[in-house]
């Protein structure tokens, strides 16, 4: 059996491991980088890619509208990830060493394939040890045994506009090439509980769903600076996930094929053909508020001490 763990303790410090090189870009203030990994910590920046609000055009000078992404760099052909990465949109601060992920809802933006959003996020790449770890078709697990997403995170600032919810995606398990998300966790704002967000059934092939019911359940309120943690747990039984805010857990399990009860009152089930296909987790933040420029300076920043991915 194939076990793989990957933590990453902020706290301790963080290490952005590559390639060397330098990223595009003006940089945001941060940390000077230490070299290498991140032993106590076990990071290594290989196994991620990071997505950023910018088109590949407006980051590298070329690529098209599409977001640009920093890969690792004997994928990319261009050396952008290493411990040099400091990005307006995402920096490891220097006093309080947490990684911090930040999005101006008034700047211009590009999205990615099957979104209206931008997003500073991470995305698992699984196989980043195999020949094929530049190719994303290659980068997802089964469920087939136990898969486990981990946070410790806290908002540090939140758009305030008149009429609209701080929606901000915090962590998610996606299926590959699926348009609809198996699981999305959901923060939107200090006075309405944490949200996960699921989908009955899917279509593959980015197919559109016409007959796919999403809902969701809560998981607990948590106020903005105040630091929390959930977990996202998948395997062959069930679908859990939990919060823990000021030391109170609120969990919930959704196991595969079985009626549960969710917010809106009404009964729904998993499909057990989710577990036919292949997914990988996503943390960071996808912020569900289209940008325009009457938003400058309405701001999502969210910063992680702790990311941790296991699969055994």
């Amino acid at each position: 059996m194939r076990k793989t763990t990957t933590v990453v303790f902020l706290t301790l410090g963080f290490a952005l491991y590559g390639c060397g090189g330098s990223s595009g870009g003006e940089p945001s203030p941060g940390p000077e980088p230490s070299p290498g990994t991140c032993p106590e910590c076990d990071w290594n920046i290989e196994q991620w890619k990071l997505t950023l609000p910018i088109s590949r055009d407006d980051f590298y000078g070329s690529g098209g509208d599409s977001a640009a992404e920093l890969i690792p760099a004997d994928c990319s052909g261009k050396q952008t990830l290493s411990n040099d990465t400091r990005l307006d949109y995402f920096w490891v601060d220097s006093n309080d060493k947490r990684a911090h992920f930040y999005v101006n809802l008034g700047d211009k933006g590009a999205t990615t394939t099957n979104s209206n959003y931008v997003r500073s996020e991470l995305r698992e790449l699984y196989n980043y040890q195999t020949s094929n770890r530049c190719s994303s078709s290659n980068q997802n697990w089964a469920i087939n045994n136990s898969h486990t997403l981990s946070s410790e995170l806290q908002i540090e600032q939140y758009p305030q506009i008149s009429g609209i919810a701080p929606k901000v995606i915090l962590g998610q398990i996606h299926g590959y090439e699926i348009k609809q998300a198996l699981v999305k966790l959901l923060w939107e704002g200090e006075n309405t509980p944490v949200r996960v967000i699921f989908n009955d059934k899917f279509e593959p092939n980015n197919e559109t769903c016409s007959d796919c019911q999403s809902f969701s359940v809560d998981l607990g309120t948590v106020k903005a600076h105040d630091n929390w943690r959930y977990d996202i747990h998948a395997d062959k039984q069930a679908i859990t996930v939990s919060t823990t805010i000021n030391g109170v857990t609120t969990s919930k399990e959704l196991p595969w094929g079985v009626p549960v009860e969710a917010n809106d009152g009404n009964k729904y089930t998993l499909t057990k053909d989710w577990l036919n296909e292949t997914f990988y987790f996503k943390a960071g933040i996808y912020p569900q508020i289209k940008p325009d420029t009457q938003y400058q300076n309405q701001i999502f920043e969210v910063s992680f001490n702790k990311i941790n991915i296991e699969h055994k």
